[in-house]
């Protein structure tokens, strides 16, 4: 499926393509964007994650992801959504650090919220957030998600199980 670009009022939201390696490598090698992540991951567990985000190969069940980028053009992070189910889907997104707390992660999500409700029908959102991650926290709950529950799976990050809070958003 071809993904279409989408806009705000500062922001551009372009198809994730091999033009934004940089920017997806940048984000996933930086401690501080992935303190609540993941551990850094190797640059081949990057690529592939990349690789399957492209827009050239989304399939049904494969992430839908774009590059943001702000007034200026400057490549600010990425966003997108993995479809579960005919209209719900499960959303994430990773700004650089310089670009946190500028109102651009509010403006980016209502944008993909408004987007996904018109051009795939989503009625529901799901978002998983690591506990101790307040400002993504803040930002879903300003944008109308209801925090359904807190729960360990077994995950860790830098050797510590770490646990989830569970977001749910109803269009």
């Amino acid at each position: 499926m071809q993904l279409d670009s989408f806009e705000s009022s500062r922001l551009v939201h372009q198809p994730l393509s091999k033009e934004y390696w940089p920017l997806f490598v940048a984000l996933h090698q930086n401690q501080e964007v992935m303190r609540y992540v993941a551990d850094l991951p190797q640059i081949t567990q990057i690529r592939a994650r990349f690789d399957a985000r492209l827009a050239s190969g989304a399939k049904a069940d494969s992430w839908r992801a774009w590059a943001i980028l702000n007034e200026n053009g400057k490549e600010i992070g990425v966003t997108g959504f993995l479809p579960q189910g005919e209209h719900s889907a499960e959303l994430g997104f990773l700004l650089l650090p310089e670009y946190q707390g500028q109102g651009y992660g509010q403006e980016s999500l209502q944008a993909l919220l408004t987007h996904g409700e018109r051009r795939f029908a989503i009625a529901q959102y799901r978002a998983t957030v690591t506990a101790g991650n307040l400002a993504s926290r803040a930002l879903l709950l300003k944008c109308g998600f209801t925090q359904l529950a807190s729960a360990r799976n077994g995950y860790c990050i830098d050797g510590v199980e770490v646990e989830d809070w569970l977001f749910q958003l109803s269009l």
